[in-house]
């Protein structure tokens, strides 16, 4: 009973959403005009933080292999 009430509410929710998208267009554009500048600086800031944490850590890796010592396979 529950699964067809989730459904029936689901559908509902969707054509109500729909009906809204419809009636409130221009308001839709303006907020995704509003949005969309937002989120381009914030997901490239978070990618410029994530390539420059990787170079760090690569940089990081090559460190610590260049400081440890070689093994015997290493050195012939």
């Amino acid at each position: 009973m529950s699964n067809l009430l989730g459904i029936v509410l689901g559908l509902v929710a969707i054509l109500v959403g729909l009906v809204l998208l419809i009636a409130w267009w221009s308001m839709f554009v303006k907020a995704l005009m509003a949005v969309v500048p937002i989120l381009l600086i914030v997901i490239g800031a978070g990618a410029l933080l994530y390539c420059i944490s990787e170079i760090k850590s690569k940089k990081a890796m090559e460190d610590v292999k260049a400081s440890s010592p070689k093994t015997k396979t290493e050195q012939k």
